[in-house]
């Protein structure tokens, strides 16, 4: 088994499943007010965290769609660009 030497970032799956347990923790009646600022700020860590991880995988899904783009429709403008008789 693996264990961790340095302390790394969660991964996009990891961050959810640590976020599910927040909201519980804070919904949880039993909990008191300095746990509750403890877990809002770790959550608002990992929502950064999560933020930065789907920017990065929406980058790399551009870069692909660009990269396919000339090899698959040459001939074709982007598909966003106006079109105008005019």
């Amino acid at each position: 088994m693996a264990t961790r030497t340095k302390s790394k970032a969660p991964n996009f799956e990891e961050a959810t499943a640590r976020l599910e347990e927040i909201v519980a923790r804070v919904n949880d009646p039993e909990t008191g007010l300095e746990d509750m600022i403890a877990l809002a700020a770790e959550g608002l860590t990992l929502i950064r965290s999560s933020e930065k991880l789907l920017a990065e995988a929406e980058l790399k899904i551009r870069n692909l769609e660009q990269a396919e783009a000339p090899a698959s429709a040459p001939h074709q403008q982007d598909d966003h660009a106006e079109f105008s008789l005019i």
